[in-house]
């Protein structure tokens, strides 16, 4: 800053600045005073911020295991309640040069105009808008002693092979009879210096860790639920990764557990064949009426992310599975048998599926998963499952399965098939809720 303001032709206000007993404001540039203030710390990782940050989104509501920390989310009155505990940091800021801005204007007969400017050089969880709207706002509030906010900032975005820098700084008159007539010169400068640093990074004069890691969603955990302030979109879609960006955990899908409890089901009439060529096994118990009640014992047994799927199977089938696949013919093979009619079905569910629009023609009775992808993790997205009786919107029928659960939309997917076969549907449908993805 330093360098910044002297290109815009100002100077150190006090040179003896660490002799002085009373401090004064930093820079002198024409007849302006500029007190610099710079925001270091993350203001959502101090716990009693955190704190009250949970306190509000409950207040009104949000009991969801992940909360999206937005603003917008909130009604008139959450929304002044939710500046106030982001803009803490600004009442010290404030209060401080007012005081150093008002000491150096009693010492400097030419100043007069008295600028407070706020970098942003670490308090991710508020963007450069929203700083200069709350900055603005706390000095109208607190003082009149300063005429006028300057807010600016570099922003590092990335995505491990895209990269954005923004280096903006914005001026607010808050005192329209003293204004800051210098603001062009130290706009010319700052841009200038931002130029400059660019090339030299570009042309490798400076380290790639220049001190500034990329913008991260900023999060926290209080009281078993997740609270996210999503990282900004990049502004556009990237041309190296066509099928978006990558997101902390990844798309894998080996990384899915099992999605099932299945079970052999069979009638009475194949259980008595069953029963022939395994007469002593527990699994088919001592009567039908008996193996009957075991399965009625599997739904309770089923979980809300691993549901009892019975799988219809015939004593000829399994025969003909265990000789290609060479398994002794034994209780053991008969659930495998089961498990493997679940898979090869699921398969052909998944391979199906389709993704519902407003133009999609939809079957008269679906299941649905609903993913909300939240930020850059996908940790903390979160999946609804339902099946879906269609008619007209207003008479569309739901009956919902799984709500609001941390999971991701491909193992949201295979679930919703698993469900689909428990439920005797057909059809798999899926819808990606993009509010707050990472784009």
């Amino acid at each position: 800053m330093n360098e910044i303001v002297a290109a815009a032709g100002g100077a150190r206000a006090h040179p003896d600045a660490d002799r002085r007993l009373k401090p004064g404001a930093d820079y002198l540039l024409g007849d302006t005073l500029i007190e610099l203030k710079a925001l270091d710390d993350e203001g959502l990782s101090k716990p009693e911020r955190q704190r009250k940050i949970a306190d509000l989104f409950r207040k009104y509501g949000d009991r969801r295991p992940v909360v999206v920390i937005d603003r917008n989310r909130l009604p008139e009155s959450g929304q002044r309640e939710f500046d106030g505990i982001l803009d803490r940091p600004l009442n010290g800021i404030v209060k401080k040069a007012r005081s150093q801005l008002v000491q150096s204007r009693s010492e400097l007969d030419q100043a007069t105009c008295s600028i407070l400017m706020v970098l942003n050089n670490g308090y991710t969880a508020l963007g450069h808008d929203a700083l200069t709207e709350l900055a603005a706002h706390r000095v109208r509030n607190d003082t009149r002693e300063i005429d006028g906010v300057v807010v600016g900032g570099c922003y590092y975005h990335g995505d491990g092979f895209d990269s954005f820098f923004l280096w903006p700084l914005d001026y607010i008159p808050i005192n329209a009879n003293a204004p800051f007539h210098a603001f062009p010169e130290l706009k010319r400068a700052w841009d200038a210096y931002a130029g400059r640093t660019m090339t030299a990074l570009v042309r490798g004069e400076l380290p790639l860790d220049v001190g500034k890691g990329p913008v991260l969603d900023t999060q926290f955990d209080f009281d078993g639920t997740t609270y996210v302030k999503p990282a900004p979109p990049m502004g556009r879609a990237s041309e190296f990764y066509i099928h978006g960006r990558p997101r902390k955990g990844g798309s894998a899908v080996a990384g899915i557990p099992p999605v099932a409890l299945t079970f052999p089901d069979m009638a009475a009439g194949e259980w008595i064949k069953f029963r022939e060529v395994l007469p002593s096994d527990s699994l088919l118990c001592e009567s039908y009426q008996e193996w009957r009640k075991q399965r009625e014992k599997g739904f309770e047994a089923g979980t809300l992310l691993k549901p009892f799927v019975p799988m219809l199977v015939t004593r000829e089938g399994w025969e003909e599975w265990c000789a290609d696949n060479k398994h002794p013919r034994n209780a053991s093979s008969v659930r495998r048998y089961a498990n493997e009619l679940f898979c090869g079905r699921l398969r052909v569910l998944l391979h199906a599926a389709r993704e519902r629009t407003h133009n999609s023609v939809v079957p008269t009775r679906y299941v649905l998963v609903i993913t909300e992808e939240i930020g850059q993790d996908q940790a903390n997205d979160l999946t609804r499952i339902g099946v879906v009786h269609a008619g007209i919107p207003e008479d569309e029928v739901v009956k919902e399965l799984v709500l609001d659960t941390r999971i991701s939309h491909e193992h949201g997917l295979a679930l919703a098939g698993a469900y689909a076969l428990a439920e005797g549907v057909d059809y798999v449908m899926w819808q990606k809720d993009a509010r707050y993805a990472w784009t």
